[in-house]
C-alpha cells in the first residue's frame, strides 16, 4: 500500500506531518483513510491506470474521463484536468508506510 500525504502543511514548501488523506491498495485503486475529512472510505475514488489516476464512480463529483492526477515517482502532480492544477509543483507525496 502507498500513503497520500500532502506535500505542504502550513507555509509553502513546508513538510506536512500529519496522517495520510489517500490509501493506494494493491488492487491500484484509491481510497479516503480515516484521516480524511470525510472519512474512511470503502468504495474507491480514484483507479490508477499507467501512471495516472482517474477519479471513479465513486468520487463526489462522479466518474471522470481525464486523469485528474500523475503519478511521477513518489510524488503526485495534479493534471491540466485538475481544476486547482499547478504544473510547478506536487500535491502529495507517496509513502510506503504511516
Amino acid at each position: 500500500m502507498q500513503y497520500f500525504h500532502q506535500a505542504r502543511y502550513g507555509n509553502a514548501g513546508g513538510a506536512h506531518t500529519a496522517k495520510p488523506l489517500y490509501v493506494m491498495k494493491h488492487d491500484n485503486r484509491v481510497y479516503t483513510t480515516a484521516y480524511h475529512p470525510q472519512g474512511e472510505g470503502s468504495k474507491a475514488i480514484f483507479a490508477l491506470h499507467g501512471n495516472k489516476l482517474y477519479a471513479t464512480a465513486h468520487h463526489p463529483d462522479g466518474e471522470s474521463p481525464h486523469a485528474l492526477y500523475e503519478i511521477r515517482g513518489d510524488k503526485v502532480h495534479t493534471t491540466e484536468h485538475h481544476p486547482d492544477h499547478n504544473p510547478t509543483s506536487h500535491i502529495f507525496e507517496l509513502k510506503k508506510q504511516l
